[in-house]
Protein backbone atom coordinates (compact mmCIF):
# COMPACT_ATOMS: atom_id res chain seq x y z
CA UNK A 1 0.00 0.00 0.00
CA UNK A 2 2.71 2.26 0.91
CA UNK A 3 4.72 2.19 -2.35
CA UNK A 4 1.61 3.12 -4.02
CA UNK A 5 0.22 6.21 -1.91
CA UNK A 6 3.88 6.97 -2.94
CA UNK A 7 3.90 7.11 -6.18
CA UNK A 8 0.84 8.73 -6.40
CA UNK A 9 1.77 11.48 -4.33
CA UNK A 10 5.54 12.10 -6.33
CA UNK A 11 4.58 11.20 -9.84
CA UNK A 12 0.96 10.23 -10.66
CA UNK A 13 -1.57 12.89 -8.99
CA UNK A 14 -2.61 16.14 -10.45
CA UNK A 15 -2.75 18.54 -7.81
CA UNK A 16 -4.71 21.77 -7.69
CA UNK A 17 -3.40 24.80 -6.12
CA UNK A 18 -5.09 26.99 -3.02
CA UNK A 19 -3.05 30.25 -1.65
CA UNK A 20 0.52 30.84 -2.26
CA UNK A 21 1.67 27.93 -3.09
CA UNK A 22 0.05 25.16 -1.29
CA UNK A 23 -0.42 21.90 -3.95
CA UNK A 24 -3.19 19.26 -2.91
CA UNK A 25 -5.35 16.70 -4.32
CA UNK A 26 -8.74 15.12 -3.35
CA UNK A 27 -9.21 11.10 -4.66
CA UNK A 28 -12.37 9.75 -3.87
CA UNK A 29 -12.87 5.96 -3.88
CA UNK A 30 -16.45 5.00 -2.83
CA UNK A 31 -16.84 6.02 0.96
CA UNK A 32 -12.98 6.71 1.35
CA UNK A 33 -11.35 10.40 0.48
CA UNK A 34 -7.70 10.31 0.03
CA UNK A 35 -5.86 13.88 0.92
CA UNK A 36 -2.31 14.79 -1.05
CA UNK A 37 0.07 16.83 -0.45
CA UNK A 38 2.69 17.48 -2.90
CA UNK A 39 6.28 18.14 -2.02
CA UNK A 40 8.49 22.03 -2.30
CA UNK A 41 8.13 22.68 -6.18
CA UNK A 42 7.96 26.70 -5.38
CA UNK A 43 9.99 29.49 -4.18
CA UNK A 44 7.30 29.62 -1.70
CA UNK A 45 7.75 26.59 -0.59
CA UNK A 46 11.42 26.42 0.44
CA UNK A 47 10.97 29.79 2.08
CA UNK A 48 8.39 28.05 4.00
CA UNK A 49 10.65 25.45 5.01
CA UNK A 50 13.40 27.40 7.01
CA UNK A 51 11.18 29.02 9.02
CA UNK A 52 11.79 27.30 11.94
CA UNK A 53 10.10 29.35 14.55
CA UNK A 54 7.61 27.58 16.19
CA UNK A 55 4.02 29.58 16.58
CA UNK A 56 1.05 28.48 18.78
CA UNK A 57 -1.51 25.84 17.24
CA UNK A 58 -4.05 25.15 19.94
CA UNK A 59 -2.35 23.31 22.72
CA UNK A 60 0.62 22.61 20.24
CA UNK A 61 3.75 23.81 19.13
CA UNK A 62 3.84 24.01 15.15
CA UNK A 63 6.60 24.94 12.47
CA UNK A 64 6.10 28.58 11.61
CA UNK A 65 6.56 27.71 8.12
CA UNK A 66 4.32 24.29 7.48
CA UNK A 67 1.52 26.25 9.75
CA UNK A 68 1.11 29.22 7.19
CA UNK A 69 0.49 27.04 4.25
CA UNK A 70 -1.70 24.37 6.00
CA UNK A 71 -4.06 27.63 7.61
CA UNK A 72 -4.41 28.08 3.53
CA UNK A 73 -5.72 24.80 2.88
CA UNK A 74 -7.33 24.08 5.78
CA UNK A 75 -10.64 25.30 5.44
CA UNK A 76 -11.23 24.15 2.25
CA UNK A 77 -9.75 20.25 3.66
CA UNK A 78 -12.34 20.59 6.16
CA UNK A 79 -15.40 21.33 3.93
CA UNK A 80 -14.23 18.05 2.37
CA UNK A 81 -14.15 16.10 5.34
CA UNK A 82 -17.35 17.44 6.43
CA UNK A 83 -19.15 16.42 2.85
CA UNK A 84 -22.27 14.47 3.28
CA UNK A 85 -24.21 12.49 0.84
CA UNK A 86 -27.86 12.82 -0.03
CA UNK A 87 -29.46 11.29 3.14
CA UNK A 88 -27.58 13.61 5.37
CA UNK A 89 -24.82 10.94 6.75
CA UNK A 90 -20.94 11.91 6.20
CA UNK A 91 -19.46 10.53 3.02
CA UNK A 92 -16.50 9.58 4.03
CA UNK A 93 -15.71 6.61 5.97
CA UNK A 94 -12.56 6.29 6.05
CA UNK A 95 -9.82 9.18 5.27
CA UNK A 96 -6.34 8.54 4.03
CA UNK A 97 -4.03 11.51 4.41
CA UNK A 98 -0.27 11.10 2.42
CA UNK A 99 2.27 13.69 1.65
CA UNK A 100 6.29 13.83 0.64
CA UNK A 101 8.62 16.39 1.56
CA UNK A 102 7.14 19.30 2.73
CA UNK A 103 3.89 18.12 2.12
CA UNK A 104 4.70 14.87 4.55
CA UNK A 105 4.55 18.06 7.26
CA UNK A 106 1.12 19.36 6.20
CA UNK A 107 0.06 15.74 5.79
CA UNK A 108 0.70 15.64 9.62
CA UNK A 109 -1.00 18.79 10.17
CA UNK A 110 -3.94 17.55 8.63
CA UNK A 111 -4.29 14.79 10.19
CA UNK A 112 -4.67 16.03 13.41
CA UNK A 113 -7.25 18.20 12.69
CA UNK A 114 -9.08 15.69 10.98
CA UNK A 115 -9.12 13.29 13.86
CA UNK A 116 -10.34 16.08 16.20
CA UNK A 117 -13.05 16.81 13.64
CA UNK A 118 -14.15 13.94 12.96
CA UNK A 119 -14.15 11.59 16.47
CA UNK A 120 -16.90 9.09 15.06
CA UNK A 121 -14.14 7.15 12.12
CA UNK A 122 -10.93 8.50 14.24
CA UNK A 123 -9.72 5.03 14.13
CA UNK A 124 -10.16 4.80 9.94
CA UNK A 125 -8.06 8.25 9.48
CA UNK A 126 -4.77 7.31 8.60
CA UNK A 127 -2.11 9.31 8.03
CA UNK A 128 1.60 8.35 5.75
CA UNK A 129 4.35 10.92 5.49
CA UNK A 130 7.33 10.51 2.94
CA UNK A 131 10.37 12.01 4.00
CA UNK A 132 8.96 14.61 6.06
CA UNK A 133 10.70 17.29 8.07
CA UNK A 134 9.62 17.47 11.66
CA UNK A 135 6.74 19.97 12.02
CA UNK A 136 5.41 19.63 15.64
CA UNK A 137 6.44 20.28 19.17
CA UNK A 138 3.81 17.98 20.98
CA UNK A 139 3.19 16.61 24.87
CA UNK A 140 2.71 13.09 25.16
CA UNK A 141 -0.82 13.88 26.55
CA UNK A 142 -2.19 14.75 23.10
CA UNK A 143 0.47 12.70 20.95
CA UNK A 144 -2.84 10.07 20.58
CA UNK A 145 -3.78 12.24 17.40
CA UNK A 146 -0.93 11.18 15.60
CA UNK A 147 -1.20 7.01 16.98
CA UNK A 148 -2.37 6.12 13.22
CA UNK A 149 0.19 8.25 11.36
CA UNK A 150 3.27 6.58 9.29
CA UNK A 151 6.51 8.59 8.89
CA UNK A 152 8.87 6.74 6.33
CA UNK A 153 12.85 8.10 5.89
CA UNK A 154 15.22 6.54 3.65
CA UNK A 155 18.48 5.72 4.70
CA UNK A 156 20.22 8.78 6.09
CA UNK A 157 17.69 11.41 4.10
CA UNK A 158 18.73 14.92 5.77
CA UNK A 159 15.45 16.64 4.82
CA UNK A 160 13.85 13.63 7.92
CA UNK A 161 16.50 15.02 10.65
CA UNK A 162 14.88 18.87 10.12
CA UNK A 163 14.53 21.29 11.75
CA UNK A 164 17.13 19.76 14.01
CA UNK A 165 15.86 18.25 16.84
CA UNK A 166 17.43 21.40 19.16
CA UNK A 167 14.59 23.17 18.15
CA UNK A 168 12.15 21.24 20.36
CA UNK A 169 10.63 19.73 17.29
CA UNK A 170 10.21 15.62 17.11
CA UNK A 171 8.58 12.99 14.91
CA UNK A 172 5.20 11.75 15.83
CA UNK A 173 3.46 8.07 14.92
CA UNK A 174 5.05 5.67 13.96
CA UNK A 175 8.77 5.54 12.05
CA UNK A 176 9.51 2.91 8.80
CA UNK A 177 12.87 2.81 7.53
CA UNK A 178 13.75 2.10 4.48
CA UNK A 179 16.79 1.94 1.99
CA UNK A 180 16.40 2.55 -1.49
CA UNK A 181 18.89 1.92 -4.06
CA UNK A 182 21.06 5.99 -4.30
CA UNK A 183 22.70 4.82 -7.39
CA UNK A 184 19.85 5.83 -9.23
CA UNK A 185 20.27 9.69 -8.27
CA UNK A 186 23.20 11.45 -10.06
CA UNK A 187 26.61 11.14 -8.49
CA UNK A 188 27.46 14.28 -7.57
CA UNK A 189 24.69 14.77 -5.43
CA UNK A 190 25.37 14.49 -1.85
CA UNK A 191 24.61 10.86 0.10
CA UNK A 192 22.15 12.57 2.25
CA UNK A 193 20.21 14.43 -0.30
CA UNK A 194 19.91 11.44 -2.73
CA UNK A 195 18.17 10.00 -0.30
CA UNK A 196 15.20 12.06 -0.85
CA UNK A 197 15.03 12.07 -4.23
CA UNK A 198 11.63 10.03 -5.27
CA UNK A 199 13.31 7.30 -7.35
CA UNK A 200 15.63 6.50 -4.36
CA UNK A 201 12.70 6.20 -2.23
CA UNK A 202 10.39 4.28 -4.42
CA UNK A 203 12.96 1.63 -4.88
CA UNK A 204 13.35 1.73 -1.10
CA UNK A 205 9.26 1.01 -0.49
CA UNK A 206 9.37 -1.63 -3.10
CA UNK A 207 12.46 -3.68 -1.64
CA UNK A 208 10.41 -3.05 2.21
CA UNK A 209 7.47 -4.82 0.36
CA UNK A 210 9.28 -7.79 -1.77
CA UNK A 211 11.16 -8.74 1.75
CA UNK A 212 7.82 -8.58 3.72
CA UNK A 213 6.18 -10.80 1.22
Amino acid sequence: MMKELFYNCAYAIKYKQIGDSVNYAFVEDDKTLYIYFQGSNSITDWVRNFLFTKDCYGVFKAHKGFLMAYREARNLLLDKVYEKDKNGDYKWLKIIVVGYSHGGALCQLALQDIVYHRPDIKDCILGYAFESPRALKVKKEHRHFWKNLIVVRNGSDIVTHLPPAIFGYHHLGTMVKIQGDISLVEKRIPRCIKYHYPQCVLDGLKKKENFEH
